[in-house]
Order: structure tokens, then sequence, then C-alpha cells
């Protein structure tokens, strides 16, 4: 499964550094605020298309 999620439990200072690397094994990562906002945004079941 590939998600979109924001920083690791108590990391999300570090975003800035973190967002520099892919350390999500396929995932999606975003800034907290970023996760903040999509879910401020996005209705709950909406579908998501990843395309490469």
């Amino acid at each position: 499964m590939i998600m979109i999620h924001g920083q690791p439990n108590y990391f999300g200072w570090l975003a800035f550094l973190t967002q520099m690397f892919d350390w999500t094994d396929g995932c999606i990562a975003v800034t907290n605020a970023e996760m903040d906002e999509i879910w401020d945004m996005v209705p709950n079941d909406t579908v998501i298309e990843i395309n490469p």
C-alpha cells in the first residue's frame, strides 16, 4: 500500500531535513502542516490516483 502521511511521531520539527531524503519505503511523505491541510480539504473516502 502506498500512503500519504506526515512526519514520524515527535519528529515533525525535522521536516525541513527529512523532506530531503526518501525515507518512506514508497509512501508519499509531506510535512505535518501539509498533512493537516490535506485532511481539511479532502473528504473521507476520496479516491487518490498516483501515476508514475
